[in-house]
C-alpha cells in the first residue's frame, strides 16, 4: 500500500513538474513576443533547477551495505525498502544522518530541521514527499511565472545586441 502510494505521489511531482515547466516557457514567449527583438536575435532559455537531483559522487549517502544513494528520490525509494532495525541506525535520538545530509548536500535546512524532529521511517518518507510536492507546486504558482517574465523582458532591455542568454533559477 504504502509503496503505490509513494509511486503515486512520485508521478504528481513528475507531473507538476512538468506543467511548471511549460507555464514558464509560456511566460517567456509572451514577454518575448511584447519585447523588441531584432529578427536576427537569438534567444536561449536555460532552465537551472534547484532541484533534489543528483548529488556529487563524493556526496552521496553511502549505506552500511554499500549501496549509495544520490538524490531524495532515491531515499525515498530506499526508505520504502527499509528495515525499521536499519533505519533506526542512522536515525535515533542522538542523531539524524539523513536529515544532516539533507542540510549538507541539497542546502535544504526546512526539510533537514524538519526531518531531525522525526524518528519514524515512514513519517520520514512523508515529509521528503511532501516537501518535494511545495517545491513543485511554487514553481507552478503565478508569482514565479511573473518573475520569470520580469526576469525576461530586463534581460532583453540590457542586451539589445546579439543573442540573448536568460537562466531562470527554480527555487
Amino acid at each position: 500500500m504504502a509503496k503505490k502510494k509513494a509511486k503515486h505521489v512520485k508521478a504528481r511531482v513528475k507531473h507538476a513538474a512538468k506543467q511548471a515547466k511549460a507555464r514558464i516557457k509560456k511566460a517567456v514567449r509572451t514577454a518575448l513576443s511584447r519585447a523588441s527583438v531584432k529578427p536576427h536575435s537569438r534567444v536561449e532559455i536555460s532552465f537551472y533547477k534547484k532541484e533534489f537531483g543528483k548529488a556529487p559522487v563524493e556526496k552521496h549517502f553511502i549505506l552500511h551495505d554499500g549501496r549509495r544513494i544520490e538524490s531524495l528520490y532515491q531515499l525515498i525509494d530506499e526508505l520504502e525498502s527499509m528495515g525499521e532495525d536499519a533505519f533506526h541506525g542512522y536515525v535515533n535520538e542522538w542523531k539524524n544522518d539523513f536529515a544532516n545530509w539533507t542540510r549538507d548536500v541539497f542546502d535544504e535546512s526546512s526539510l533537514a530541521d524538519q526531518m531531525q524532529r522525526i524518528r519514524d521511517r515512514m513519517e520520514t518518507q512523508r515529509a521528503i514527499m511532501k516537501h518535494l510536492l511545495r517545491d513543485v507546486a511554487h514553481v507552478a504558482s503565478k508569482q514565479h511565472r511573473d518573475h520569470a517574465k520580469k526576469s525576461v523582458e530586463k534581460e532583453m532591455k540590457e542586451r539589445k545586441k546579439g543573442g540573448v542568454r536568460l537562466f531562470i533559477d527554480e527555487p
